[in-house]
């Protein structure tokens, strides 16, 4: 494609690990946001990468949230937040994470005569908070997690060669208001891999006609090999699934449902490599391309289209994209169908798991020490390259 993005392909396997090239702009701006924290506040944003709250992404508004808030920042330090999220998201994605952020805004008018005084406290844009996990340096495995009311961004970073991105989470309340259709493109594309069916795939795709009241696989740190929805989501006991609507809806790693993308036409596959597309494609190219290969490499034949719900936009409707090494779900059902998560997910490699897991292994099998310093020295700028430790 002429801008840069990835396309899928039928073609490659797993694919090497191979470097993060466009993790030297994220590596200078976090190494900066660092320093430009105050001895306090880097008490509150800096954890140890083995904390137990690394994989705690829940994107419920929450009391008690590890990091330090956006509204606890000068403006110069949320600016510097921005730009590391900007540096490793493509600029598309950008703006769908600052407008979901913006969102809040509306949400405090809208829900202000339910609310009250507190509307002004719960519904805040300076309520997403920013952590680091460990340090970020050339020579380290580290983190950084920016998440709030329908955000979750999780990145780690595996000694700033290989990079992890999931789970990324992007949400929208409302989804239709006023002059805006947040994540409209996410629903347009499910909508249209749907409708592109012949009768008999559309049939084998809609697992259920009733759609979950959230993400079924819901925010649990790892997916586990079955994972049931909920009967209801926080605080909204009205909203209730049972328990065959759950049975129906279930997540099975080893017994996908829905239409297999090898059983489908030309037409309907390029329609859903657009929709997997949206989502891989929300970080920079080179690990977009990265990203692929890994799930064509992992079978993409075998990757499974279901969808839940109605077919039409006012009423709840859900899709799930599921592969070894890919799950994405998209739910649209509270509020009358204008209230969106879309969450993109790897069960084994959230967090870099599956990156920390082959960095250990590749150092056990005499992993060329030397060669890859040289490689990390030659890609950073001499300003802020750091000298070697003295030896003993």
């Amino acid at each position: 494609m002429s801008d840069g993005r990835t396309t899928a392909s039928t073609q490659g396997g797993m694919g090497a690990a191979r470097p993060a090239r466009s993790t030297q702009p994220m590596l200078i701006t976090a190494m900066q946001l660092l320093d430009a924290f105050t001895t306090e506040q880097r008490q509150r944003v800096q954890l140890p990468f083995q904390s137990d709250d690394r994989d705690n992404w829940d994107f419920l508004p929450a009391s008690g949230r590890l990091g330090l808030p956006l509204r606890a920042m000068t403006h110069g330090q949320q600016l510097l937040v921005h730009r590391l999220v900007g540096s490793t998201l493509a600029p598309e994605a950008y703006a769908r994470v600052v407008t979901t952020i913006g969102q809040e805004h509306v949400l405090r008018e809208l829900e202000a005569p339910v609310l009250g005084p507190s509307a002004v406290e719960f519904r805040d844009p300076g309520g997403y908070y920013f952590t680091f996990f460990g340090k970020p340096d050339l020579e380290q495995t580290w983190s950084w997690r920016l998440v709030g009311h329908h955000l979750s961004l999780n990145v780690t970073l595996v000694r700033q060669e290989f990079l992890s991105v999931t789970p990324m989470l992007i949400g929208s309340q409302p989804g239709r208001f006023g002059p805006t259709r947040h994540l409209g493109e996410e629903e347009d594309l499910g909508f249209a891999l749907l409708e592109a069916l012949r009768p008999s795939q559309r049939e084998q795709a809609v697992i259920h006609p009733v759609s979950p009241v959230d993400l079924v696989t819901k925010s649990v740190r790892k997916i586990g090999d079955v994972e049931y929805p909920g009967y209801f989501t926080v605080g909204r006991h009205h909203m209730q699934i049972g328990d065959e609507d759950r049975k129906a809806l279930v997540y099975m790693r080893e017994h996908p449902r829905g239409v297999a993308y090898g059983e489908l036409d030309d037409a309907c596959q390029a329609r859903f490599r657009t929709l997997l597309e949206c989502y891989v494609n929300r970080v920079r190219p080179d690990q977009a391309a990265f990203q692929m290969d890994r799930i064509t490499g992992a079978g993409l034949d075998g990757l499974q289209f279901a969808w839940a719900g109605a077919a039409s936009l006012d009423e709840g409707h859900y899709y799930r994209i599921q592969g070894p090494v890919t799950v994405i779900e998209f739910d649209n059902t509270e509020d009358g169908a204008n209230h969106i998560h879309a969450v993109w997910r790897d069960p084994d490699g959230d967090f870099g798991r599956d990156l920390l897991l082959e960095h250990v292994a590749a150092e056990h099998q005499g992993y060329d020490e030397g060669h890859v310093h040289d490689w990390r020295v030659e890609q950073v700028p001499a300003a802020i390259r750091r000298p070697p430790a003295p030896p003993g």
